[in-house]
């Protein structure tokens, strides 16, 4: 996810920069794989957070493992869509340059 949302990022910078058509066609499908990548992110950790709270048959210390599992993998969405967020707010930095 990482990688892809900083190509995405690069991608922007780069139609920012210098706005062609195909860098825009680079970054439309960079911008989908991120979101995958970002949403896959957060369903692992959704995952492992309900197995690991699973595990420990909802005493105090699984809640609170569960809890800060579930935490954690929002963190993987705010990162994911922060890039995509900045991405394309370079783009929109090359659309106004390009009109």
């Amino acid at each position: 996810m990482l990688v892809v949302g900083l190509a995405a990022a690069v991608t922007g910078a780069g139609f920012a920069i210098r706005p062609r058509e195909r860098t825009l066609t680079i970054l439309r499908p960079l911008s989908a794989s991120t979101a995958f990548a970002t949403g896959s992110a957060i369903l692992a950790g959704v995952a492992n957070a309900l197995k690991h709270g699973a595990d420990g048959a909802l005493s105090g210390d699984a809640l609170t493992m569960l809890v800060a599992g579930l935490a954690e993998s929002a963190v993987a969405g705010v990162l994911g869509f922060a890039l995509l967020g900045v991405a394309w707010l370079l783009a929109a930095v090359g659309f106004r340059r390009q009109t």
